[in-house]
């Protein structure tokens, strides 16, 4: 193939790592909802109704690194070229898709537990979300001032829509503080506002500039 054919296919390697990741983080958060032992007869229903915080936190869970995914994507299709900063700008944020399962599971087990653990196990939840999406600004940005990306009008939308982030989740650091249960509901609506695609922000803007 020519150097020109071959351009397309340039983050092509950095594609695949990634999704090799996030297949396997979001994999493992079903794996963190145990099998109620077998105990007295008749109490295996309860014990599943018991296991709805694990539920809940999976749930939450499973739609925020899925919407990162989404997001991953959606940048590469833009990104068309790989230098040494995007390559380690993507490590770092894999380094926090991987480390989902572990808040995940903290704050499942601890939901129902004394307020002061249930309150730490939160905020480690939100602040894990937190430093993901710092990490997803400082990347697409990095990408954008080294005109790495193709010229497109998404690459506004993306930033407008991307700049909000590092203060939602901060907000939801401070939920986190009062009530665990609102922190897992907030970032599953969290990843509903992000899954929305950038081009409603070329809407908005085309729409107020007339």
């Amino acid at each position: 193939m020519s150097e020109g054919n071959s351009a397309p296919n340039e983050t092509a390697r950095i594609e695949a790592f990634s999704d090799g990741v996030f297949a396997i983080a979001i994999t493992l958060l079903i794996l963190e909802i145990r099998v109620p032992p077998q105990t007295a007869e008749g109490v295996l229903r309860d014990a599943l109704l018991g296991l709805w915080p694990s539920y809940l936190a999976f749930l939450a869970s499973f739609m925020t690194i899925g919407v990162m995914w989404l997001n991953h994507h959606r940048l590469f299709i833009l990104i068309n070229k790989k230098d040494d900063g995007l390559i380690a700008l993507n490590l770092l944020l894999l380094l926090g898709i991987t480390w989902l399962p572990f808040p995940t599971a903290l704050l499942a087990e601890h939901l129902l537990g004394p307020h002061v653990d249930e309150q730490a196990a939160a905020v480690v939840y939100a602040g894990s979300f937190f430093a993901i999406s710092v990490v997803f600004n400082v990347m697409w940005r990095y990408a954008v001032r080294v005109k790495i990306v193709n010229d497109d009008l998404n690459v506004a939308a993306i930033t407008k829509q991307y700049a909000f982030g590092p203060i939602m989740y901060a907000l939801l650091v401070g939920i986190a503080f009062f009530s665990a249960e609102w922190c897992l509901v907030l970032s599953a609506l969290y990843a509903l506002y992000f899954a929305l695609p950038p081009s409603l922000w070329n809407r908005n803007t085309h729409t107020v500039g007339g």
